[in-house]
């Protein structure tokens, strides 16, 4: 299916990912048998003259993320109701956009958000991070309290949208061992995670913390919380893709990428791209499938 018109409805979009990768493979699968939703669905993207499924390519990865591109605008002008992509393989990408780092920053800069929060969802597990795509030592120093207040605050009206919370309970995770153990470890939760936690309290947000990463991650597990902030991209991506492993194949298990705070709403699946089966006809789509159907719940029109 091409994007020649959009439905009168506005619809979701899926973007097809990476032409090399799983991505064009999961959205055919996931067209085949389309779950029941409120909007239409229209797929962005197009079959390249020429493609090695497995391989890096500078022309997949321009055309991965022209597609996204042009998704995005779509949203942004009103045209459709939501977006959800494919996974892409950045280092294809960054061959025509050095320095690129995602699709969460790159939907973030067009919208005027250069800092975008990402959220891993699998079922009641939700976890926000408070940096992604950056290295551990540029990592610890993001971990300001302004930021995590402003993932806190998003977390908690997302938590209230999908679960229909009034006072969710949110879980700050320390970024040292032993949350610092009182600066034995470590200072930073002592300069900057204890204030944000103040901080979101201050504005009636039931945020704890900082906890120990072991601690916190199996409160989330037993619902103690109904969320957890992640100080950096391994520390939430580890445990989520943990859970999934532990639930069954990565492939094989819902789980969803959401980008919380702009005025687009994007949702992806929670995997790569998947060069090891490309073209081999073994790619699942549940998590493209889960991805529709929490942008299909969250989206307005």
């Amino acid at each position: 299916m091409f994007l020649y018109f959009l439905p009168m409805q506005k619809p979701i979009l899926i973007t097809l990912g990476d032409p090399n990768g799983i991505g064009p493979e999961i959205c055919l699968k996931l067209m085949a048998n389309p779950p029941k939703t409120k909007h239409p669905i229209v797929l962005i993207g197009q079959p390249l003259s020429k493609t090695r499924p497995g391989h890096i390519s500078k022309t997949a990865g321009a055309a991965s993320i022209a597609w996204v591109r042009q998704a995005t605008e779509l949203v942004l002008a009103g045209r459709a109701a939501a977006m959800v992509t494919a996974p892409i393989c950045k280092e294809a990408v960054e061959k025509t956009i050095p320095n690129f780092q995602g699709h969460t920053e790159f939907i973030g800069e067009m919208c005027g958000d250069k800092e975008p929060v990402l959220a891993l969802v699998h079922g009641d597990w939700v976890v926000a991070h408070v940096s992604t795509h950056v290295s551990l030592l540029k990592a610890i120093k993001k971990a300001k309290p302004e930021r995590i207040v402003k993932v806190g605050k998003l977390l908690n009206e997302f938590l209230k949208k999908y679960k229909g919370i009034k006072n969710p309970k949110i879980g700050v995770a320390g970024i040292n061992p032993h949350a610092g153990e009182h600066g034995l470890f470590g200072k930073e939760e002592i300069q900057s995670i204890m204030p944000a936690v103040k901080m979101l309290r201050a504005m009636k947000i039931n945020a704890t913390g900082p906890l120990p990463a072991d601690v916190v991650f199996p409160q989330l597990g037993s619902k103690v919380f109904d969320g957890v902030i992640a100080m950096y991209h391994d520390q939430g991506h580890v445990v989520t893709k943990t859970l999934a492993f532990s639930l069954g194949d990565e492939r094989k298990v819902g789980g969803v990428n959401i980008t919380l705070g702009l005025p687009v709403l994007r949702t992806s699946v929670d995997h790569g791209v998947g060069f090891d089966i490309a073209g081999k006809n073994k790619a699942d789509p549940t998590s493209l499938k889960d991805a529709l159907l929490l942008a299909d719940k969250l989206a307005m029109d």
